[in-house]
């Protein structure tokens, strides 16, 4: 039995997907003048969250191959975006730090989101906006614990 394209359109993943990509193209159309990829401003902006990561930290929480990062790490080195400190510890590895010039981006990059955020949940009142992040922030918390345990027990999936 096929199932209907109706189905689809009131699956969680599916309408999660489609939110994310949505929002994705939007906030790509609102900094288009910024003159970054997508890929740039992502780096930047994770590692304006973890000021001081490796580059394998930032790999693993960009969900990108080390090599990328490290070769885009080099480009946003190069333009002025980043510095790559010395790890005191192990010789191979750099700390990752915003320049001035690239905090002043992630500000406007995190106003920007804002006032995209706000555009695309007007109309939910703000109790039902909270109500709904916590319960995606629930459903996230039980994905964590669902790959933690297939780490600690592969053989039981």
């Amino acid at each position: 039995m096929a199932l209907r394209p109706t189905t689809f359109d009131r699956s969680l993943g599916f309408i999660l997907g489609d939110i994310s990509r949505l929002a994705r193209r939007e906030f790509d159309r609102r900094v288009r003048g910024l003159q970054l990829t997508r890929s740039q401003w992502l780096f930047l902006y994770h590692l304006a969250r973890q000021p001081g990561c490796t580059q394998s930290e930032l790999a693993e929480s960009l969900q990108m191959e080390r090599i990328s990062v490290s070769r885009q790490a080099g480009r946003l080195e190069k333009a002025g975006w980043i510095e790559r400190r010395d790890h005191r510890r192990d010789g191979r590895a750099y700390h990752l730090h915003l320049t001035p010039k690239a905090e002043r981006l992630t500000l406007r990059l995190s106003s920007l989101a804002g006032r995209l955020r706000e555009d695309y949940l007007s109309g939910l009142p703000a109790p039902r906006r909270a109500a709904l992040v916590h319960d995606l922030l629930h459903v996230k918390a039980n994905l964590l614990q669902m790959e933690a345990k297939a780490r600690h027990c592969p053989d039981e999936n």
